[in-house]
């Protein structure tokens, strides 16, 4: 007879490592190269203000994952979000989705060449626009390349960083100075909003924790807001270091800053190839994500898809778009409004499918309405003040 008592704490095992793995496929994929430019805009509105619009946010982002979550525990098969679209919205809402996250990466994009050239200009002494321009010109060969060469090592990847950042940040506790967190400018309210939205957001990875999991569906909410806690608390460990040591010198790359209040090189060096590491890896996934869905489901030619990842970043680069807080910060706040209107329609309409979630999102009709006019007249704000 077999041992029914140790199959069953095997189980338990099996699912308590696929909850983990879950939380960390949302931190890992969450935490990114926003990271770099909080600190810089928690500066400048003051750090009560960017603690309190943090707070919100991550409550609106929570919020909308756990909506998501819903969402795929509702649908039958294995669906993205592009795929919830075309389900619950038809395929006009398909075809607009797609579109607009398409041209949603095209931004993120951008600010990845915008980071990594900054990171890459304090290791070779060059220009940040000549060196944006030279990671440009390796990372378009690199995402020729098959994707299976990233995807294997992307989680490690992800939270190797997570683990140096705070290593690097824990040696430079000692010299906080807690003056520099009374600074207060209600001028710059609207700085922080959509560059915390940037750096927060995770809602791709849902549909593949859902996968993840397993049978253990029931597991899926507490897996999705422990994998949105998680960053948002490294997050603010990462301000608290970084403002508390650099104060008036806090940079927009973070690294820069936090070297020249500690006049250390060596910081400056190291961080900036942690930081070119992180943001390169990113950059290299996102952008064969985008080429094989101009591949795949639009069905353009492999090289016109490649070309087109490129040129679109490369032109509004060339045109201009080279202020990384405000390119951070409309990309953030106008891919949040898209996102969060869509979910919410989606959701609605999940609401009459036979499948009865383990978990569900009770909103009272108004709610999302207002959710939803709230984040439009967030990301109009947002254009307005680092536009006009």
């Amino acid at each position: 007879m077999p041992n029914t008592a140790k199959i069953t704490v095997m189980a338990e095992n099996k699912q308590n490592g696929n909850f983990w793995l879950a939380v960390f496929s949302l931190a890992g994929t969450t935490v990114g190269a926003g990271i770099f430019s909080l600190p810089y805009v928690f500066l400048k509105a003051g750090f009560l203000i960017g603690l309190l619009e943090f707070i919100a946010i991550v409550a609106a982002v929570l919020l909308i994952q756990l909506i998501i979550g819903e969402i795929a525990l509702r649908t039958k098969g294995k669906k993205r979000f592009i795929g919830y679209a075309e389900q619950y919205l038809g395929h006009k809402w398909k075809l607009f989705v797609t579109i607009a996250t398409l041209l949603g990466g095209v931004g993120v994009l951008l600010v990845y060449i915008i980071l990594a050239g900054r990171f890459l200009s304090f290791i070779i002494s060059q220009s940040a626009a000549s060196s944006s321009l030279i990671f440009f010109a390796v990372w378009c060969l690199f995402i020729l390349a098959k994707p299976k060469m990233f995807g294997k090592t992307e989680l490690i990847f992800s939270f190797s960083i997570i683990s140096i950042i705070i290593l690097i940040s824990s040696f430079n506790i000692g010299y906080i100075d807690f003056n520099n967190f009374k600074s207060f400018n209600i001028d710059n309210i609207l700085l922080p909003y959509g560059v915390i939205l940037f750096a927060i957001a995770g809602y791709y990875v849902i549909p593949e924790m859902e996968d993840i999991i397993g049978t253990s569906k029931k597991k899926l909410k507490n897996a999705i807001i422990f994998g949105t806690l998680i960053p948002a608390a490294i997050y603010l460990f990462f301000i608290f270091i970084v403002l508390g040591v650099s104060g008036n010198l806090t940079s927009p790359d973070a690294i820069s800053g936090l070297a020249s209040a500690l006049n250390s090189k060596v910081v400056l060096l190291l961080g900036s190839f942690l930081g070119l590491l992180a943001v390169s890896g990113a950059s290299l996934s996102y952008g064969i994500y985008i080429k094989e869905t101009l591949w795949y489901d639009f069905k353009i030619n492999k090289w016109l898809a490649w070309f087109l990842v490129g040129a679109a970043p490369l032109a509004l680069f060339l045109a201009g778009a080279r202020n990384l807080i405000t390119v951070i910060g409309i990309i953030g706040a106008l891919f949040f409004a898209f996102q969060a209107v869509v979910v919410l329609l989606i959701h609605k309409k999940s609401k009459s499918s036979e499948i009865k979630p383990d978990y569900e999102v009770n909103l009272p009709g108004f709610v999302y309405y207002l959710i939803g006019l709230v984040a439009i007249f967030g990301a109009l704000l947002e254009v307005w003040y680092n536009i006009i």
